[in-house]
């Protein structure tokens, strides 16, 4: 194992550790992800050169893999950032019993104004039918 090796896999096992609340799976996507985010960064600096056994990892010199490592943060910090984009966006919960509630407050003002409207008519009739005598 090179230093390369070392240092990523310690970097990427804090992040796994700290990814516990993901699907397996998707962990595994996430780590692969930002395993090829690093490896990446490292062959931007234009110092790494390929790994001579075929493993595409790039071979850098410690203080350059250290400072890429740096640079992406605390690995919790970075595990959060990925938890928090995993999240579906938050929902608005309508809750049924209030709904059920304001129903029945519109249902019961609704008979009142009826009752009310058939006593205005009621009480309009009766006075029209007793006048006349």
């Amino acid at each position: 194992m090179n230093t390369y090796d070392v240092l990523v896999n310690d970097y990427l096992h804090a992040v796994e550790q700290a990814l516990q609340n993901v699907p397996a799976g998707r962990r595994a996507e996430l780590l692969a992800d930002l395993s090829d985010h690093i490896a990446g960064k490292l062959a931007e600096t234009r110092h790494a050169e390929p790994h001579p056994g075929s493993d595409g990892h790039p071979h850098a010199p410690e203080d350059e893999v250290r400072s890429i490592l740096d640079l992406l943060g605390d690995p919790a910090d970075v595990a959060a950032e990925l938890e928090a984009a995993e999240l579906p966006p938050a929902r608005l919960d309508i809750n049924p019993g209030r709904k059920l509630g304001a129903l029945i407050w519109v249902l019961i003002t609704v008979a009142m104004v009826s009752l009310l409207c058939i006593g205005v008519v009621l009480a309009g009739v009766f006075l029209l039918y007793t006048g006349r005598h």
